[in-house]
């Protein structure tokens, strides 16, 4: 459901890409599906078992002709590409759809993230060049087989979504550009969350996303150091402004002790206010974690659904007491919404008692030559 900037044109085709991108025609019967390895996000590593199962599942479905592995090896080596290059972006998923003549191209990660497989799913439809559908999910389990299960199940569930996908073939569409600012030190884990935010914005219409390819290189070319930038309001609204955005979406992973903390928050760089901003909830188990990027993303899209020009805040101090607090009569977020509320029911209370806001954290991370 994502407008594609650089895939409404066949500028950054590979001329082997370019020399193959014929229009694809929907054949008659099942949409042919290119499914690409599962990139994993630790080393850039391939998963091809991952891969496999998913082509597998939707194999079985029937609503899919799913090319097999080898067969797109093969089609892409007779075009000098390398078939063991990982892929997980949309520009190369669009370059090896045109090559294999694929209507669907399947892209995504598998990493592990403490006890649980993290898995981003992107399915990009050639003809419009547009990510239609989207899927973050994580595969739980003591060992590997039990893992697999897991995702055996939940691929069984993507599957049935994937086939109920409707593309939009109107490319003059667009949502409003974001950018997302991560400040996270480059770590596995950090990299693992960075992908999901992403995968949750291109699942959304609301939003056109930079992707982080196009912003590494407009910070280069405006000179930023993103990691100089203290994340204010007024900092954030001022670098939204010089990307050329409409919102910002700031993400932050790091470690405090033996805690984890991920900071998440969307401002509106044209209203000049910050949208929704979460209280953090510091955890020694990095899993815990993912609830609290849930909630996040359902209060922004759902908000984004009923009232797209309303900011959530105004004043970039504290987060909306009263929204969260709704949050839980509503039962949004289960428990983790219920146990942020009754929090946000009390006064935010410093070291010595006085109210104080929930800053941001004070030293970026250490940007190495």
């Amino acid at each position: 459901m994502r407008l594609l900037p650089k895939l409404m044109v066949t500028i950054g085709l590979t001329a082997a890409a370019h020399a193959a991108s014929a229009k694809v025609e929907s054949p008659k019967g099942p949409s042919r599906m290119a499914v690409l390895e599962f990139v994993d996000l630790t080393d850039n590593s391939q998963k091809p078992d991952v891969a496999d199962l998913m082509r597998k599942t939707l194999g079985a479905t029937g609503n899919w002709t799913v090319l097999p592995r080898d067969s797109v090896a093969k089609r892409l080596g007779e075009f000098n590409i390398n078939p063991h290059q990982s892929c997980n972006n949309p520009q190369c998923s669009f370059d090896i759809g045109n090559v294999v003549q694929a209507e669907y191209v399947l892209f995504g990660t598998a990493s592990p993230l403490a006890s649980v497989q993290a898995v981003t799913l992107k399915l990009l439809h050639i003809p419009s060049a547009k990510i239609v559908w989207t899927k973050v999910l994580e595969a739980e389990g003591g060992s590997e087989s039990d893992r697999m299960r897991s995702l055996e199940k939940a691929f069984s569930g993507a599957a049935s979504e994937m086939a109920k996908v409707k593309p939009d073939q109107d490319k003059a569409k667009h949502g409003k550009s974001l950018a997302v600012i991560d400040l996270s030190e480059n770590s596995p884990q950090s990299r693992a969350f960075f992908e999901r935010v992403c995968t949750r914005v291109y699942g959304n219409t609301a939003f056109d996303l930079m992707s982080p390819t196009e912003l590494t290189e407009l910070l280069t070319a405006l000179e930023i150091n993103k990691y100089s930038v203290v994340p204010s309001l007024e900092n954030m609204i001022g670098l939204g402004q010089k990307l050329g955005v409409s919102n910002l979406l700031y993400s932050r992973l790091y470690r405090d002790g033996r805690s984890y903390i991920y900071r998440l928050a969307m401002y509106d760089v044209s209203g000049k206010a910050l949208v929704l901003e979460l209280p953090p909830q510091p955890s020694e188990d990095i899993i815990k974690l993912l609830d609290y990027e849930k909630v996040f993303f359902n209060t922004l899209f759902s908000k984004e659904k009923d009232a797209p020009n309303q900011a959530v805040v105004k004043d970039g101090s504290k987060s909306n007491k009263a929204l969260w607090i709704s949050l839980g009569v509503l039962g949004i977020g289960g428990g983790v919404a219920a146990y942020w509320v009754e929090n946000l029911r009390k006064p935010d209370k410093g070291a010595n008692g006085n109210n104080q806001a929930i800053p941001f954290p004070k030293n970026p991370p250490d940007v190495k030559d």
